[in-house]
């Protein structure tokens, strides 16, 4: 099976398993899957903030320097502000508005800034101007938030039907005319047609 792909198994209600290589990846975040992709994105914070810190100690570095690169002066103090806006963002949609369509956004910016940060990573890592060792930890800062951003996006597509909660959660699945294995939460509750 792919890694998107859920099996529908037992005899009693139909509760959808994961497999795959994802699966195998995360299996211990699998006992509290909310909880693990929300202590990951806490992780990932703290290297947002210190690779906005950072680029703005980069952006002096280069500007300081008789021949540094505008472009290069730009692209770190919008990269530190884009990864700032990042981390009020991912915030937000994970602790408050955790809806199907939030979430696939997030999941695209994390996806769009892990690359960002690869490509600002080979920018930045044999760049002569400005001090070179701030060159080389912005720059190997860079790829360590692809990595941990890369991770994030990966935590989050694993377990996306955990973290997204529907407008309508707890209602009926009559009233809200949700299919029944889709939330095994509801099935058998009032309101719903018997099993055949």
């Amino acid at each position: 099976m792919a890694d998107h792909e859920e099996a529908l198994v037992g005899d009693g209600p139909q509760v959808p398993v994961k497999s795959g290589i994802l699966s195998a990846m995360f299996t211990s975040c699998a006992p509290d899957p909310r909880g693990s992709v929300h202590r990951a994105w806490g992780i990932s914070l703290l290297f947002v903030v210190l690779y906005f810190v950072l680029s703005i100690f980069e952006m002096v570095s280069v500007q300081q320097s008789d021949d540094g690169s505008i472009a290069l002066i730009i692209a770190s103090i919008w990269t530190g502000f884009i990864h700032l806006a990042l981390g009020v963002l991912g915030t937000f949609v994970l602790k408050r508005f955790p809806t199907s369509f939030s979430v696939g956004f997030f999941l695209g910016v994390l996806v769009v800034l892990a690359n960002q940060n690869i490509i600002l990573y080979a920018s930045f890592h044999k760049y002569k101007q400005g001090s070179a060792r701030s060159n080389q930890v912005f720059a190997s800062l860079g790829f360590v938030l692809f990595v941990v951003l890369t991770f994030m996006s990966l935590l989050l597509v694993h377990f996306k039907h955990e973290v997204v909660v529907s407008p309508l959660e707890g209602a009926t699945s009559t009233a809200g005319g949700e299919d029944e294995t889709e939330n095994p939460s509801t099935a058998g509750g009032p309101g719903t047609p018997a099993q055949p």
